[in-house]
């Protein structure tokens, strides 16, 4: 019987030592192996991508898709510009379509990529999201993407690459609705 308990406490601390390991071998090779991964590929830096998004109250280490910030923060600060595609200027529908794939040179306006997507509700808004608001008051006229917490990137006319809050006065506001690309449509 001490034979046996023996091998049982034998058989624990080698299945504990197992997990344990994997554990540990996923933080240390996982996401931020994941992070440098995708910034060295993006030319960014991983230290300042993550500093710039906390301070703006966007947690990446929760990213479903870490891709995009790397991108997002590829693009901050780039000047907006009706129809531009570069980094010497951008529009926010261009924007979008460059978030969603880096060599995407195609265009549509606000409007159009709405109807692209599927209706989302605010409360169940989740990252990559199409977001769209009317900015002038003919209907649909600005589109960004969501990002976490409220947040969300677009090209914006006065500041151009920028992360917005939808608690925003102005945003808030101008809100119509949000959408998800879907494969089917």
């Amino acid at each position: 019987m001490y034979l046996s308990d023996m091998k049982k406490i034998i058989a624990t601390f080698l299945l504990l030592a197992m997990l344990f390991n994997q554990h540990n071998s996923y933080a240390a090779g996982g996401f931020c192996t994941m992070l440098d991964k995708i910034c060295q590929q993006k030319h960014v830096d991983a230290d300042a991508l993550t500093d710039f998004f906390q301070k703006v109250g966007v947690n990446v280490y929760k990213a479903a898709d870490i891709s995009i910030y790397a991108n997002v923060f590829k693009w901050l600060y780039t000047p907006y510009r009706l129809g531009g595609k570069s980094e010497r200027g951008i529009d926010c529908s261009n924007y979008v379509f460059k978030l969603m794939n880096d060599c995407s040179d195609s265009y549509a306006t606000s409007k159009q990529l709405a109807d692209m997507t599927e209706y989302v509700d605010r409360e169940e808004l989740k990252e990559g999201d199409l977001l769209f608001f009317n900015v002038n008051g003919g209907g649909i006229s600005h589109v960004g993407v969501y990002l976490q917490n409220g947040k969300f990137t677009h090209s914006s006319s006065s500041k151009g690459v920028t992360i917005s809050s939808l608690e925003e006065p102005y945003w808030n506001t101008r809100y119509c609705r949000a959408g998800r690309i879907t494969v089917n449509k």
